[in-house]
């Protein structure tokens, strides 16, 4: 599905097939002789359909085409290596991870891996997920080279010209654009579901680093907010807070949850998440990484916070509520 926002912008409706987010929003910019593409969905055949249907219609050459990727998530960068288009922006950060994820990728998911067992995933589960991730399933790359960007970049195309805002939380270097009043957020803000706030290797508190990004969003002038999923609304600073309320609530959850010392895994049920189970057995096995890595983040800094005390004895990591 193709929808005109503005006489520049098309919102391109990228389908993800039995995904609870259900579908990328791929957001086509036209300039004078230069068009811009944010974001590209999964590398899966339905995607490329939806994206090569969008480009007929609106008569897009992608040997002059402009990518930009608000982050490195399966489902925003997976199709760079099969549009072949004439560049490719991605931030700094996200560029080199990419680089090592998949210059070995055995390695890097070996790391990741070892640490969500310390955090009590059982290693039975890791295993189903490693061959279901998406990240590992659905992105192509095939040679592409990136052209880096860092906070406060502009992109120009013509008399278009993108602001590159670095906000890391979501994901280590996640990027938003600004043009003019309206904003393409990415994953950063959505509107009617909550972005995934997990841990990673290379943050030192990834909630705390997506608490202060949105923040950082919260100080520009906007009208227009254009996400990476689901629907677009004009009221930036009412979403701000919204997201702010829940991490609050979160946290209480994973703290109320440390009666006695548990690992992640353990916190994790006692979270509310926006999943239809009944019984934590029956949750995807992707989806409880997703929980579980969101489980650690929270927990993570509730320990910055010095709520919570964090014993690794090498074996598992353990949270301890301290009174």
């Amino acid at each position: 599905m193709i929808e005109k926002i503005t006489e520049r912008i098309f919102r391109i409706e990228v389908p993800l097939p039995n995904n609870p987010l259900k579908y990328t929003n791929s957001y086509l910019i036209r300039a004078d002789g230069k068009d811009l593409l944010i974001d590209t969905g999964m590398n899966r055949k339905e995607c490329l359909f939806a994206l090569r249907e969008a480009f007929e219609k609106l008569k897009v050459d992608t040997r002059k085409l402009t990518v930009l990727v608000t982050h490195l998530h399966a489902d925003h960068i997976g199709l760079v290596g099969e549009l072949n288009p004439k560049e490719v922006y991605l931030s700094t950060i996200e560029s080199e991870i990419v680089r090592k994820m998949f210059g070995n990728s055995a390695e890097y998911w070996r790391q990741i891996i070892e640490y969500y067992l310390k955090n009590g995933f059982p290693e039975e589960e890791a295993a189903k997920m490693l061959r279901m991730h998406p990240g590992i399933r659905y992105t192509s790359f095939k040679e592409v080279e990136f052209t880096e960007m860092q906070d406060g970049d502009e992109v120009e195309a013509g008399e278009i010209v993108l602001r590159c805002i670095e906000t890391p939380g979501h994901s280590p270097a996640h990027m938003c654009f600004l043009l003019d009043r309206t904003l393409f957020s990415g994953d950063h803000i959505l509107n009617d579901i909550t972005p995934n706030i997990t841990w990673w290797p290379v943050m030192d508190d990834s909630l705390e680093s997506y608490l202060r990004s949105l923040d950082k969003i919260a100080r520009f002038s906007v009208d227009l907010v254009l996400p990476g999923h689901r629907g677009y609304w004009t009221d930036l600073k009412r979403r701000i807070n919204e997201l702010k309320q829940h991490h609050r609530r979160r946290l209480m959850e994973a703290l109320s949850a440390l009666e006695e010392p548990k690992t992640a895994w353990e916190v994790a049920p006692s979270i509310t998440w926006d999943l239809k189970y009944e019984n934590w057995d029956d949750v995807h096995v992707v989806q409880k990484w997703f929980a579980v890595g969101e489980t650690i983040a929270h927990l993570e800094h509730l320990y910055k916070m010095g709520l919570v005390d964090r014993e690794d004895d090498g074996g598992k990591i353990m949270y301890i509520r301290l009174s």
